[in-house]
């Protein structure tokens, strides 16, 4: 039986969204300790499928999901250091991610700012919030 990062994994790539081959658990704990932050199982879970979608690629809905390398990347190039992002829609229009300090996936529309790095909680888990972007819940928008 599939597990709900293998089926959705699939379902992008019958799609035909560009997906990177697997991580590794290696390259997940490598980027924690850049981040100073541990990404909860249901995201190592995902990126244990998917390293996220290559280029600049999205899947229907316009949500694309970061490669680790853009994580940190993003990450570092932000001043808001308590938002640890790993998606975006419309390629920047809001993001996607984690707060370090509260539990949860938020959505903040700056990554810049630090008076905005709270962001907006909009689900519990990676795997609710994948299925809130497929489906093209409000929510995320």
């Amino acid at each position: 039986m599939e597990s709900w990062a293998q089926q959705v994994v699939a379902k992008w790539a019958t799609e035909g969204v560009k997906i990177n081959d697997k991580t590794t658990i290696d390259s997940i704990e490598s980027t924690e300790i850049v981040l100073d932050f541990k990404f909860p199982e249901d995201f190592k879970e995902l990126y244990l499928e998917m390293n996220g979608f290559k280029g600049l690629d999205w899947q229907e809905h316009m949500f694309h999901f970061w490669p680790l390398e853009k994580i940190i990347e993003e990450y570092e190039e932000s001043d808001a250091k308590n938002f640890v992002g790993f998606c975006d829609f419309l390629l920047g229009s809001n993001f996607i991610g984690f707060n370090k300090n509260r539990a949860g996936i938020f959505k903040k529309y700056s990554k810049m700012y630090s008076d905005l790095e709270d962001g907006e909680l909009i689900a519990n888990s990676l795997e609710e919030v994948v299925s809130m972007i497929n489906s093209s819940d409000d929510r995320i928008y």
